[in-house]
């Protein structure tokens, strides 16, 4: 089963982007990220897991159409990157 974090990126405090992950290695891949930005010393962090989605459908001629994708996040700790490690 897949596992969907998203890595929340702040420079100086200040928002700089996020970074979604939606697989089964999810936190690998946040791993991978975070070893090229480890050298920015400026760069903060916020690790978030999605714990609900919300699907946004419509129906048209018979057919059902996604407008859309929701999600609920929850903040998670940032050990948990090191448990993946090992």
């Amino acid at each position: 089963m897949s596992q969907h974090y998203q890595l929340t990126i702040y420079q100086q405090g200040k928002l700089l982007g996020h970074f979604q992950s939606q697989s089964l290695h999810a936190l690998m891949k946040i791993n991978t990220l975070l070893s090229y930005l480890q050298h920015t010393t400026e760069l903060s962090y916020e690790l978030h897991q999605v714990i609900e989605d919300a699907r946004f459908l419509m129906q048209k001629e018979g057919a059902m159409q996604r407008l859309g994708t929701a999600y609920v996040y929850k903040p998670c700790s940032m050990n948990i990157l090191s448990q993946e490690i090992t």
